[in-house]
């Protein structure tokens, strides 16, 4: 859909191009007629005719290549504004305003909603192993691990920040939601990822939550990264649901 700037932009592209229409028929026409009897008003009408029906064609091509560029950097504009450039996955905006919609739709039909918070465990050590360039490598080979493992349509997944990534779950109570975690856990710590001559192992600590009937997913993050941290201290490449650790602290409220 295109929003009022871009409507804009197509509406002065149009008047425009009429306007260069209607002066290149005139000149057309006005030039045809140097080699017609000016008391012959029949050629006259057929020669602004034909000129008309060659120049017809030509604005509508020119108007829709137009239109179909701008929505193509449209296009372009909106993947850049809602994409992690270097995982391709949904950055922390998009989630928001995905979670906003379809986790309330959820919600209002009586489906669960679940959360994964996952974090890669030691990951300081594989950039000071194999440098930024293979922690950027891995990151992207992690993406593409938990992106083939989602549910397509139901699923959505986002790089949430640094080597972070959250997960939601649609239609999934806590129990799916662990086999789920589980079930990511393991393609991880199976994959093989090779970056020079060197192969990089990777794990990643889980943190589950199933959302609440009108709980913002700042709140929900907060629990899930509650769990988390849990399985962290667990040892990592673990994977905790909640309530299995405290719910969080109550919100200060303004005296």
């Amino acid at each position: 859909m295109l929003d009022t700037s871009s409507r804009l932009h197509t509406f002065v592209y149009a008047t425009l191009l009429s306007i260069v229409l209607v002066c290149a028929s005139v000149h057309l026409a006005a030039y045809v007629s140097n080699f017609i009897d000016p008391n012959n008003t029949s050629g006259l009408i057929i020669v602004s005719t034909i000129v008309s029906a060659m120049l017809a064609p030509l604005g509508s091509f020119m108007f829709a290549t137009y239109s179909f560029k701008l929505i193509r950097v449209q296009e372009e504009l909106r993947k850049l504004a809602t994409t992690d450039p270097l995982t391709g996955l949904y950055n922390r905006r998009a989630f928001e305003d995905i979670y906003a919609r379809e986790g309330a739709r959820c919600l209002r039909t009586g489906q669960s909603v679940s959360l994964i918070l996952l974090d890669m465990d030691f990951f300081k050590q594989v950039n000071i192993d194999h440098g930024h360039v293979g922690g950027d490598y891995a990151l992207q080979q992690m993406a593409v691990c938990l992106q083939s493992s989602l549910r397509f349509g139901m699923d959505e997944i986002a790089r949430w920040g640094g080597e972070e990534f959250l997960v939601m779950l649609t239609d999934t109570g806590r129990e799916t939601a662990i086999r789920a975690a589980l079930r990511f856990r393991q393609r991880i710590q199976s994959l093989e990822i090779t970056h020079g001559e060197k192969q990089i192992r990777l794990t990643a600590s889980f943190g589950i939550v199933t959302c609440l009937k009108d709980e913002s997913l700042e709140d929900a993050v907060i629990r899930a990264d509650q769990c988390m941290r849990q399985a962290k201290k667990q040892g990592r490449n673990k994977v905790v649901a909640y309530p299995h650790v405290l719910p969080p602290r109550p919100r200060k409220t303004a005296a």
